[in-house]
């Protein structure tokens, strides 16, 4: 969970122990732990404690037995119901009388991730700070269409809490002027990709669905907005400085494939979004493109060329459909 450390600008080790521990804890820090964060003051404690339990609840996490959910739950749901009778959350109409625009344009906005809802009691509220004319409203629902991978409260805490990426300021405090906002951006953009992974898992052989119990040649991955075209993610995941693993030497296989895998943040489940089929026959290389349905997308030949490694083989080939699909 980086975006805590980057928050509250903790060495990465620091905020993974920290997590781990009040998330085993059923979300609290145990108090036989707290001499150990004792730089850090007891309202960031309750405010790490928070972010936590609402990630693994937005996730849909095993968080300790039906009815140890269905209380976390509760206490998220009655944090929501108290926001709306704060003014915090507000209902589509009030929103739209707020920012001066017309039911369809405001559908329209929520639809391409310039705006975002919140669920509560089966119904939509918007967050009262989207619609803050103190702020430059503009660039505000720009960084609202770079956030959208992450679960609305997410995105709510992600714009209104100070970020040590940004130099202990809020997202919202770095709209007014033109050198903010552009720090921001790939802030945002970076804090975005986390809510998502790519992985590429390289097998030797041919096949159309990963093999069971059998260890992946070589598999790459890396935090990417699941956004980004396919062979654009997957590109990324091989040449990234990323998880990559093992480091080599790597068998000189002829008959590889590679199998495009996404994850959301907290999901353990991963999702299969592809599989390409790789041959080397002499200076050919001949590649079979199979959706995660198992439905054939096309076959082409490419020219080998210099790339003799199983890496750079399928970089090569990944490069290749890239291109292909910009065509």
């Amino acid at each position: 969970m980086r975006r805590i450390d980057a928050i509250y600008d903790l060495p990465q080790f620091v905020a993974s122990s920290l997590v781990r521990k009040i998330s085993a804890n059923k979300f609290r820090l145990p108090a036989t732990d707290r001499a150990k964060y004792q730089q850090l003051p007891d309202h960031v404690i309750v405010r790490i404690e928070e972010i936590v339990r609402e990630a693994y609840l937005e996730a849909g996490e095993d968080v300790g037995g039906d009815l140890f959910h269905e209380h976390l739950w509760q206490q998220a749901l009655e944090g929501r119901r108290a926001m709306i009778a704060s003014g915090e959350l507000l209902p589509p109409t009030e929103f739209r009388r707020r920012i001066g625009v017309t039911e369809k344009r405001l559908e329209r906005l929520l639809g391409d991730g310039s705006l975002f809802a919140v669920e509560v009691d089966g119904a939509e509220y918007i967050p009262a700070v989207l619609a803050d004319a103190a702020h430059n409203l503009r660039r505000l629902q720009a960084i609202c269409q770079i956030i959208v991978p992450a679960p609305p409260m997410s995105r709510l805490d992600f714009l209104v809490s100070r970020n040590g990426s940004l130099g202990e300021r809020r997202p919202l405090d770095m709209l007014a002027d033109d050198r903010g906002f552009e720090v921001l951006q790939p802030v945002a953009a970076a804090w975005a990709a986390e809510w998502s992974r790519t992985s590429v898992k390289v097998y030797e052989g041919v096949h159309e669905t990963e093999p069971i119990n059998v260890p992946p040649l070589y598999t790459a991955i890396a935090e990417i907005d699941p956004r980004r075209p396919l062979w654009a993610r997957a590109s990324e995941a091989l040449h990234a400085h990323g998880y990559h693993w093992p480091l080599g030497p790597y068998p000189d296989s002829r008959r590889f494939t590679l199998f495009i895998e996404r994850q959301t943040a907290g999901d353990a489940g991963l999702t299969p979004e592809a599989c390409v089929q790789i041959s080397v026959d002499g200076e050919d290389i001949r590649i079979r493109v199979v959706a995660a349905s198992g439905t054939t997308l096309r076959t082409e030949t490419m020219p080998a060329g210099n790339h003799r490694s199983l890496i750079d083989i399928a970089k090569r080939v990944i490069a290749y459909l890239t291109n292909a699909t910009r065509a």
